[in-house]
């Protein structure tokens, strides 16, 4: 388990760094519409920076989210969403997003993916999986939510917004009912 909690950390960790690259690079072709793409992952924890995801760019964290898993809920203030190869730094995760809050004095993080190593940058269709996951960001040893899920139904990702409703299996085989309802702008 710490294992693959490492290697969620790392993809994060690889999240953020792509989000910040993106963010502090000048537009290389002087458009308008390319400077406010670049500007709209900066999050600046305010909750109203970023611009309305168009299918290609990121969601500066201003949309939210609720999560349920096995009856459990969490609310998220602020969602942040990359589509695209190029925004998620990555060659096989067509979308990503990740959110945080608090409950109960413990931080509950959430990463909802999309992975199409077709090659055809996708977020849906025969071929992509996709990955939920919910865990506890403070107690690692003994965490009060520890969920890895990934399933190839119940996902649906629009330019704004992303809905799960399904049954997904964990890497030890267990199945889980997750719900997410999350605006990315």
């Amino acid at each position: 388990m710490n294992g693959r909690r490492s290697a969620l950390l790392a993809l994060l960790a690889a999240g953020a760094l792509a989000l910040s690259a993106c963010a502090s690079s000048p537009s290389t072709d002087g458009a308008a519409e390319d400077d406010a793409a670049s500007q709209s992952t900066e999050d600046t924890g305010t909750g109203d920076s970023g611009t309305e995801d168009d299918g290609g760019d990121a969601s500066g964290g201003s949309g939210s989210a609720t999560v349920t898993v096995d009856g459990e809920t969490w609310e998220y203030p602020s969602y942040l969403c990359v589509t695209g190869y190029e925004n998620t730094g990555s060659d096989v995760y067509s979308f990503s997003s990740t959110a945080f809050t608090t409950v109960d004095g413990e931080g509950v993080q959430l990463l909802v993916d999309a992975r199409d190593d077709s090659g055809q940058d996708r977020v849906s269709g025969d071929g992509v999986e996709y990955q939920i996951t919910v865990f506890d960001t403070d107690s690692p040893e003994n965490p009060s939510i520890d969920v890895s899920a990934t399933g190839t139904e119940g996902v649906t990702i629009t330019e704004s917004t992303v809905q799960v409703d399904g049954t997904f299996t964990d890497l030890g085989g267990e199945t889980h009912s997750i719900q997410v309802d999350a605006t990315c702008n």
